[in-house]
């Protein structure tokens, strides 16, 4: 892979501008575009506004992963890997602050939580990933206490996380009380399983969706009804629906007090969640392009001079999204950042039709509560999985077979030595920058153990 580093000589406006990362967990692109069953007048006027990227691809099936590649720059695995972010790794929100941001993150999801280090760089940082525990004081209790009454306090809550209108009301505070220019980023859950029927917040839909979530990603998928299926798929669509009503009330309200005049907008999935196109549910599977393409919408102040209302075609990737927004805003970067970074600026793209650098799209990830590795790498025709727990490889055509259903590894024999090639390069890399960094023990604490459990981790 050839690293690229911000491009600093593009054209900026005068003031700095804002941005504003918004990031949904779990939205598949053809929940946005590509299905009409979804109605999502709101994200569609933003892509009338601003540039869609139909070819975005993650580097991560899960969001541990994938947010640490779109925060620091770098793949998945290096330094260390995913699950901590060791003390040396610059982060995007650092290099912002280097460059005269206020930042700030406002987010429920315990995977990007300060226990795992995802707080540097940050003025601000609302994680809210506690059931209950008012200002720390409850953390003094014996663990057995603390665990149970968080679960007691996860049972009366509604949602296993904060929902997008109360989300969306503390990042719109944040903003009216931050000088700019400022970077604010958010990672909405509201997409993520056990899906509830919209905005629907009763016990009954929510312990139903619980046990219906807890059957299909975690226990039991090959045993989901054709009935349950749909049940699934229905209310996804409608948390789909909810978000995208949800985020045109935010945007509205930060339209009509000028607050997006200078703002880039980035509105992505973080990843994709499968309803058993490869015999699973949820995002605990292979990279396969269900769990890796996801909608990418960037919309520029009008003062930026790039043409928008348009849609790129060229396959990009998720890590490559703040280095643009880095470079629009005439940051520079430090060195450390630059020597680690592999993401790179679109800005040539958009601007001039300037292919990115790489020809392969990397998406990995280390199975939680194991040490076995997962890889996809994906170029415009070809797909390679690596299944590192069961030490299996795929290969798929994607021009002549799309939805990957049919593995011809066997057939071209040339392809795979040359993935494998790459292959044993991310090894390499991995062990390389991985020497000498050491990583915590994660204790995690019993109420964010409750939080995981909610959201269907085992």
């Amino acid at each position: 892979m050839t690293e690229s580093p911000v491009d600093n000589d593009q054209d900026t406006p005068g003031d700095s501008p804002n941005v504003l990362f918004l990031v949904v967990d779990s939205l598949r692109y053809d929940a946005v575009f590509g299905d009409d069953a979804f109605e999502t007048p709101n994200l569609d006027a933003l892509a009338d506004d601003g540039i869609v990227f139909s070819n975005c691809f993650s580097q991560g099936i899960s969001t541990a992963p994938a947010m640490t590649a779109m925060l620091t720059g770098r793949y998945p695995l290096e330094y260390g890997g995913h699950w901590y972010l060791e003390d040396t790794q610059p982060t995007f929100a650092e290099e912002f602050k280097n460059n005269g941001y206020t930042t700030g993150a406002i987010h429920s999801n315990p995977n990007v939580s300060r226990l795992r280090n995802f707080h540097r760089g940050f003025d601000t940082f609302e994680e809210n990933i506690l059931p209950y525990d008012p200002d720390g004081v409850l953390e003094a209790l014996p663990d057995d206490v603390l665990r149970y009454l968080n679960k007691f306090v996860r049972i009366l809550s509604r949602t296993p996380y904060l929902p997008a209108s109360t989300i969306d009301a503390q990042l719109a505070d944040w903003i009216a009380e931050t000088a700019e220019p400022w970077f604010l980023w958010t990672q909405y859950m509201d997409v993520h399983g056990p899906y509830l029927p919209g905005d629907d917040f009763t016990y009954r839909n929510k312990f139903r969706a619980e046990q219906l979530w807890r059957k299909a990603a975690v226990n039991s998928p090959h045993e989901v009804t054709e009935a349950e299926h749909e049940e699934l798929w229905r209310n996804y669509r409608l948390e789909v629906e909810y978000l995208d009503a949800e985020l045109g009330r935010f945007l509205g309200e930060l339209d009509r007090n000028g607050d997006l005049e200078n703002t880039t907008v980035a509105i992505v999935g973080d990843h994709g969640d499968e309803f058993y196109e490869h015999d699973d549910y949820g995002h605990s599977n292979l990279p396969y392009d269900v769990l890796t393409h996801v909608p990418l919408i960037i919309r520029f102040p009008e003062m930026a001079g790039i043409s928008q209302g348009r849609t790129v075609d060229e396959s990009v990737r998720c890590v490559d999204i703040l280095p643009t927004a880095l470079d629009f805003a005439g940051a520079t970067l430090s060195e450390e950042m630059r020597r680690r970074m592999v993401g790179e600026s679109l800005l040539p793209l958009i601007r001039d039709g300037e292919s990115p650098s790489f020809d392969v799209i990397v998406t990995e990830k280390e199975m939680r509560g194991d040490d076995a590795l997962r890889f996809g790498f994906r170029t415009d025709r070809w797909k390679f999985l690596f299944d590192g727990k069961e030490k299996e490889r795929y290969l798929y055509d994607l021009e002549t077979d799309p939805d990957e259903t049919r593995d011809v590894s066997e057939d071209h024999p040339d392809v795979m030595e040359r993935f494998q090639q790459v292959l044993d390069e991310r090894f390499e890399k991995i062990e390389r920058t991985s020497e000498n960094v050491e990583i915590p023990e994660l204790d995690e604490s019993s109420g964010v153990e409750e939080r995981l459990k909610a959201l269907g981790y085992k």
